[in-house]
């Protein structure tokens, strides 16, 4: 017995001493501290995040060079709330950070302007001098349906089989089974948008949009069992997958403001978009307003449009020239069109996007290079004309050729504005969608 006490007696010396050195040596230990080492080796293994690439990023920044190909003016563009207008909860309230997003990624044609009253009131108060710009268009719509679990399958499969001692000569009992189970369901979600006149906060008729999308949830499960005598085992599976609701917004806000904008601008915008078919009402529009227009506006318009196209045209000159009019028939030729309107919808909706920006740009460092090259006055009065418009105020541009004006040496012809520009309109479309400024 005595034996034993000492032996405990030394145990818990031994004890007593090891705690003590370890405290002296390590007291992180004894704590639970965790080392610069442990720290570095946690954050190494955070995964990096990537970059937010959409299916329309391509899609928007073409959009973007598209503008600049048919010289479109930029425009200030504002936004009201983008939210949920309908009855689920469960869909975000705003998405209006998603349009700003998109609208960013066109590039510097399109501007857009924040509507923040606060921020605007708070640096006013604190002495800011905020120069604000006004928009021209803003953006109005929201999230209209939210059909959840529009579709729903199930489906589901048991197996179970069970021997007993002495069945078929079995000397134990054998229990075992097996189950599969399915489920899927389809959803969809809508977004309308449409435009307002900022100056009059009217509706801007025609140009509206409404997408939906579908977006599925699955389930899959299965599962097995064995027992033998009493005793056994079992395993179960399940996989869920479900589309996400927010990326499946951010597409419907991309593909709906290139649609609406290119509405606004009438331009041919489902060329942006992969596996996208032409608006047939835009290019019943488009062929209407052409043919309606006398034979001098629609000469201006085939003018602006084959310089696009590369065909060498006078377009610093006002009215039609010689080398206009060879132009003109040559293009019939090549593009099978039988009448002037035929031949300004083929041409609107085939300019070569890259090459009709190259174009502008040389032509605008010509006119800017001549300007700088001449006296102010003798600039002035050598500047190419601008593309002939159709104003109400202003007679349409003789169609017989006339003798070119004065040009600047450099090749003179930057595009002005291809549409006829309406009474008070800020930034001129290429035909107008109608006179509603």
């Amino acid at each position: 017995m005595e034996r034993t006490v000492e032996a405990l007696k030394k145990l818990s010396l031994a004890l007593l001493l090891s705690a003590l050195a370890l405290s002296a040596s390590g007291c992180g230990w004894l704590m639970g501290d965790v080392d610069d080492k442990e720290v570095k080796e946690l954050d190494e293994s955070i995964s990096k995040p990537d970059p937010r690439l959409s299916a329309y990023d391509d899609a928007l920044g073409k959009f973007g060079k598209m503008l600049e190909a048919y010289n479109i003016k930029p425009v200030k563009v504002q936004s009201k709330l983008i939210g949920n207008n309908t009855a689920d909860q469960s869909l975000p309230q705003d998405i209006t950070k998603m349009l700003e997003t998109a609208l960013n990624k066109i590039g510097s044609q399109v501007v857009y302007i924040p509507f923040d009253p606060n921020y605007v009131i708070s640096e006013a108060t604190t002495g800011g001098n905020i120069n604000r710009a006004l928009p021209n268009i803003v953006i109005t719509g929201g999230i209209t349906e939210y059909d959840k679990d529009m579709i729903e399958k199930n489906r589901e499969a048991k197996a179970d089989a069970q021997i007993q001692k002495g069945d078929w000569g079995s000397n134990y009992n054998y229990d075992g089974g097996a189950s599969y189970k399915s489920e899927g369901s389809v959803s969809r979600i809508a977004l309308d948008l449409g435009l307002l006149n900022y100056s009059n906060q009217a509706a801007i008729a025609g140009v509206q949009t409404s997408n939906a999308i579908t977006v599925r949830k699955s389930r899959l499960g299965w599962g097995v069992g064995a027992y033998f005598q009493g005793c056994g085992l079992s395993f179960d599976y399940s996989l869920q997958k479900k589309q996400g609701v927010y990326y499946a917004l951010r597409l419907l806000v991309e593909l709906s403001v290139i649609e609406v904008l290119g509405q606004y601008y009438d331009l041919p915008y489902w060329r942006c978009i992969p596996g996208s078919q032409p608006n047939k009402k835009m290019l019943a529009k488009i062929t209407e307003e052409i043919s309606d227009m006398n034979e001098a506006d629609q000469l201006a318009y085939l003018k602006e449009y084959l310089f696009f196209n590369g065909y060498q045209v006078d377009r610093g000159v006002r009215g039609i020239t010689s080398q206009d009019a060879q132009a003109i028939q040559a293009a019939k030729s090549k593009l099978g069109a039988s009448s002037n309107a035929e031949l300004f919808v083929k041409l609107w909706s085939e300019v070569p996007i890259d090459e009709a920006r190259r174009r502008n740009k040389d032509f605008q460092k010509g006119v800017d290079a001549a300007r700088v090259a001449q006296p102010p006055q003798q600039a002035q009065a050598s500047a190419p004309r601008p593309a002939p418009v159709a104003q109400p105020s202003q007679p349409a541009p003789a169609v017989q050729p006339q003798q070119p004006v004065a040009q600047p040496a450099a090749p003179a012809p930057t595009r002005q504005p291809a549409a006829p520009a309406r009474s008070g309109k800020e930034a001129p479309l290429t035909l107008g969608p109608s006179n509603e400024f």
